[in-house]
């Protein structure tokens, strides 16, 4: 069953490094990980207010806050991501 919100917004990360980066979709703490040239799009849902997104960028990680957000999906290709995403041997998480 799909759930329908009135609200929703998109975010889309784009890895254009030489090597894999970690996107990490807080405050829930899913990782995905996008080897070069590979993207993904957040979309962030809330029945309350239009969702907003913060970005905190370190060596190796992008952190995704949402917020004012009740529900998220991480879509690569029209295809829903699962938490953990292409995670490699010595990631942050």
């Amino acid at each position: 069953m799909t759930r329908k919100y009135r609200y929703s917004s998109e975010l889309g990360v784009h890895n254009t490094r030489s090597t894999w980066h970690e996107v990490h979709v807080e405050p829930w703490a899913n990782d995905y990980t996008l080897f070069p040239g590979e993207e993904l799009v957040i979309i962030a849902h809330s029945n309350e207010a239009v969702p907003t997104f913060n970005l905190v960028e370190s060596d190796g990680v992008t952190q995704v806050y949402c917020e004012k957000t009740m529900d998220f999906a991480v879509f690569q290709k029209g295809v829903e991501l699962e938490c953990g995403h292409k995670r490699q041997p010595g990631a942050s998480t």
